[in-house]
Parts: structure tokens; sequence; C-alpha cells
């Protein structure tokens, strides 16, 4: 008859323990699910590339390609600075100039090489479609006329067809869903905790 008792106690003590785990995990992805709702925030980027080569000889061509090849990071630091934002900056319409310093155009600026290529592609995230357009077409001319003037044997930059406030692409974060799988993970993790702490306190007294 004990034993009976005894695993029912059992039984009773493992059914409250999944049921308050289960619950708190709820609560866990329910709260991560709200708050990614609330902070949710919609941005737009735009991109548009550029070239950076040399005149080549045909007898030479393949050297000169591979030197090229070996600058783009160092080309790359240089489209990133802030004398390319300011001189970006100062391009724009009043109304941007207002809204965004030199040192906020740098820190939208975004900069990836092509492997095994002399292009590089400039992209600018911004809260509205056609800022982002407008900053990175600004950002990409200022390139034009400002890496020959940091570095003399920099080569001919050639730059792509400007950007279209058509094209920008949304971006909206953070992820309802990854903060609700992320919240139940937590809420799991202290289920399990609490479920364990008051049967171990229970057993106790």
């Amino acid at each position: 008859m004990s034993n009976k008792i005894t695993l029912n106690n059992i039984s009773k003590v493992v059914w409250k323990n999944l049921i308050v785990i289960l619950v708190i995990t709820i609560i866990g992805g329910l709260a991560g699910g709200f708050y990614a709702e609330h902070k949710k925030h919609t941005s737009y980027v735009a991109d548009r590339s550029l070239m950076i080569s040399h005149g080549y000889n045909d007898s030479t061509a393949n050297e000169q390609v591979q030197a090229d090849l070996s600058l783009t990071k160092t080309y790359k630091g240089m489209l990133d600075s802030i004398d390319v934002a300011n001189a970006a900056r100062k391009t724009l319409p009043k109304k941007l100039q207002k809204k965004y310093s030199a040192s906020e155009i740098q820190s939208m600026i975004r900069i990836k090489t092509v492997d095994q290529s002399l292009v590089l592609d400039v992209s600018v995230r911004a809260d509205r479609a056609k800022d982002a357009t407008k900053i990175v077409n600004a950002v990409v001319d200022a390139a034009q006329t400002e890496l020959p003037k940091m570095s003399p044997s920099v080569g001919t930059v050639s730059t792509f067809a400007k950007a279209k406030t058509s094209d920008a692409t949304s971006q909206t974060s953070p992820s309802a869903k990854k903060y609700a799988l992320l919240g139940a993970a937590v809420g799991l993790l202290v289920g399990m905790v609490l479920a364990f702490s008051i049967t171990t306190w229970k057993n106790l007294i």
C-alpha cells in the first residue's frame, strides 16, 4: 500500500513540475515575442558599386591585376574614412545635411569586397529608402574624387549606375520569431530550475 502511495506521490510531483515548466516556457516565449514586436524597426538599405583599377599593359596585365586585387582592402579602408563621409555630406540636400552629421554617415556605410574582383560594393542603411539612396550615391560619387586625393597611387575609380529608391531593400528587426524562441528557451531553463528548487524545498521541509 505504501508503495502505491509513494508512486502516486512521485507521479503527482512529476506532473506538477512539468506543468510549471510548460507554463513558464510559454510565458517566456510570449514575453520574447511581445518585446520584439514592441522594439520592431524597419530600415532600408541602398547599394551601389565602384571599381578601382589601373591601365594595364598586355605584357604585365596579370601582375598589375594581382597588385590591384591585393590593395582592395586598403581601398576599402580609405572609402570608409571620415574624409569621404564629409565630402559626401557636402553634396547632399540641405535637409539631409541637417539630419545627418559626417560621423553618422560614416557609421551608416558598409563596404564589401567582391572575391577575385576589383569591385567594392557600398551599402547605406537609413530609416527611409530615399535617404539611404541619396547618401549611398553621394558616398560613391565622393569616393571617385576623394580617393585619388588621399593616395595619388590609386588608379581610376569607376562608378556603377546610381542607386534607385525603388531598388532599396527593407529590413525589419528584431525578429519576433527568434525572440520568441529565445524567450521560450530562457523560460524552459527558469522553469526547470524553479520546479527543481520547489521540489527540493518541500522534501527538506
